[in-house]
């Protein structure tokens, strides 16, 4: 393929059961294999209960088991305890409890493994408490998201829930937790150990169980909860230590923004630069590994979930203005006073994924410089198959059909890198570097550069790309609003110009099918035509600003799924009088 021929050629063990007290609150449903006819025999039964807190009990929330065999719903009492029974069920089974606490929505997991069996009435109990003790245990032992192995669990898979497995997985979150942050829950079984949450009635009911996951509660919040189970999973799934993760989250977040982590951070530049930065939001430090770059971070309170950092990059004095959105996935506008460069790019949780999990096809968007053509942007597909072996195909948007169009010079495979990425090389040769980052939700997104190094010369491509999975866009309620920060790149002639964080929100005022009319807070009016040119894209209509002079664009709109991040490039292709763009919106 074109873009990457051009850089080429120019660079030639568990406590005993306790089943908890108290449980009776809620109504339940079950369904299993049905009684065989005929028969005397009592049908067995699988009986489970336990407590949903965080601390403050989660009340009326409702509980959804799958199991080994069998399934059930109940709802929490107001105590946050549930028990379902299910007429032929079979451990083990994966629980998931949602709910809302203090305004804040919480889906939590939890494992039962093991349980008791009464032989006269022929069934089995077993208790599985819900915590955010345990959806930090669930990643651990699964090494994915709890969410994947609820969504996914079946006989087949239930192996993996062990009483020795889960035995490790406990182990190693208590003692991380003991040991990063100071919370010792001491021979407590985070599962099976009678647990008796506060409640808003009686908010000093709770017992000595929920009074450490108060204590937990301080350190990891709810809010913050998802992004830290999320890297968790990315650690167990890895070889990494659960210690470093649970150390991290209790340096604590950038204040005002949970899903602002401290820890592992990698950015990737419009032009392609990559590197990687320890970010400390209790020393407020920004720093590289090696410790050759240390930059102060400032914030402001009225600015929630951004920040900057300040200092000396080598000899150069560089600024970074910082934004995250609610994927924990950020962008940024960097300046060079010593330079008098300016650029902007992504901040992304540093995670490792391999070749293998990206197998398949993905949608391709590729923005930068390009030697002979200047500045320009590739859609297209690219896909990972048999033997490593890398395809890609470049779609014209502008034309019907938007077929995808093959490059038949390209002779390109994947390798997995030693720093969590990948290479896509052509004839042995590195020709670009992959990263991935899977949101909290699970969505995934993949920064690519051909420009690892920053290199700024005529005869470099100086690109970046995204590799997702496009989703057809469904329309939201008439009124409903989306606020966002705008990171924005543009070649004007023969200057760049950048723009730092701009907060922005819009309502959706009307919906026509595929035809949305949005209003933004400064009076602009937008028509937008969803899945279009293709699934997944939104098309925004030219046109003119509140003061009926200055215009804006005609874009094409890339939506990342699951990560709450929008990229808008210009729609006609850019030239003397035509402005190259490149927005990247992050959720807020």
């Amino acid at each position: 393929m074109k873009r990457f021929d051009v850089l080429t050629k120019s660079a030639t063990a568990c406590a005993a059961l306790m089943v908890v007290a108290a449980c009776g609150g809620g109504g339940s449903s079950g369904s299993g294999p049905a009684a065989s006819s005929g028969t005397t025999k009592t049908e067995p039964s699988l009986q489970l209960s336990g407590t949903a807190a965080t601390g403050a009990a989660l009340a009326n929330a409702q509980v959804a088991v799958k199991c080994a065999s069998g399934n059930g719903t109940a709802t929490t009492n107001s105590n946050g305890a549930y028990t379902l029974t299910m007429t032929g069920g079979a451990l083990p089974c994966i629980i998931n409890v949602k709910g809302t606490q203090d305004g804040v929505e919480v889906s939590l997991h939890s494992v039962a493994e093991a349980g008791s069996t009464d032989s006269s009435s022929n069934t089995t109990s077993a208790a599985a408490n819900v915590t955010p003790l345990t959806e930090m245990i669930v990643a651990k032992l699964s090494a994915g998201l709890p969410s994947d192995l609820f969504n996914a669990f079946s006989a087949a898979n239930s192996g993996q829930v062990t009483t020795d497995q889960l035995a490790a997985a406990t182990n190693a979150v208590l003692v991380a937790i003991k040991e990063a942050i100071g919370v010792d829950l001491g021979s407590i079984d985070p599962f099976k150990a009678p647990l008796v949450a506060a409640t808003s009635a009686n908010p000093d009911a709770g017992n000595g169980y929920d009074k450490l996951l108060d204590e937990l509660g301080t350190r990891i919040s709810a809010e913050s909860l998802p992004q830290v189970v999320n890297q968790i999973a990315d650690s167990a799934a890895n070889g990494g230590t659960v210690g470093t993760v649970i150390a991290d989250a209790g340096k604590g977040p950038l204040a005002g923004c949970a899903v602002a982590l401290s820890g592992r951070y990698r950015t990737v530049d419009f032009f392609g630069r990559t590197t990687v930065r320890d970010i400390d939001f209790k020393a407020m430090t920004y720093k590289s590994p090696d410790g050759t770059v240390d930059m102060t971070i400032t914030a402001d309170a009225a600015k929630p979930c951004t920040f900057a950092a300040e200092g000396l990059q080598g000899t150069d004095q560089v600024r970074y203005e910082f934004a995250v959105g609610t994927s924990g996935l950020g962008g940024y506008q960097s300046t060079n006073s010593t330079t008098q460069r300016s650029s902007v790019g992504y901040l992304v949780p540093a995670q490792t994924h391999s070749k293998a999990s990206l197998a398949g096809t993905w949608d391709l968007l590729q923005s930068g410089y390009v030697p002979e053509d200047g500045f320009v942007h590739w859609p297209g597909k690219l896909s990972i198959g048999a033997g490593d072996k890398v395809d890609i195909c470049d779609i014209d948007l502008r034309n019907s059909p938007q077929t995808c169009t093959p490059d038949a010079e390209s002779n390109l495979t994947v390798a997995d890198r030693t720093d969590g990425g990948m290479d896509l090389l052509e004839a042995g040769g590195g020709v670009a570097q992959m990263y991935g980052y899977r949101a909290p939700s699970g969505g995934m997104v993949v920064l690519g550069t051909a420009n690892p190094t920053g290199a700024n010369t005529p005869q470099t491509e100086q690109s970046h790309f995204l590799l997702t999975k496009l989703q057809p866009l469904v329309a939201g309620a008439v009124g409903s609003k989306t606020s966002y920060y705008d990171v924005q790149f543009n070649r004007v002639g023969q200057n760049n110009v950048t723009q730092p964080p701009s907060p922005g929100t819009t309502t959706l005022t009307s919906v026509d099918g595929n035809n949305l009319v949005r209003t933004r807070d400064d009076g602009r009016v937008d028509h937008t035509q969803m899945n279009s040119p293709l699934p997944g894209y939104r098309h925004r209509d030219p046109g003119l600003m509140p003061d009926g002079v200055t215009s804006f664009a005609e874009l094409y709109q890339f939506v990342v799924p699951g990560t709450g991040l929008t990229v808008s490039i210009n729609a006609e292709p850019t030239g003397p009088t035509r402005s190259h763009i490149y927005v990247m919106s992050f959720n807020r």
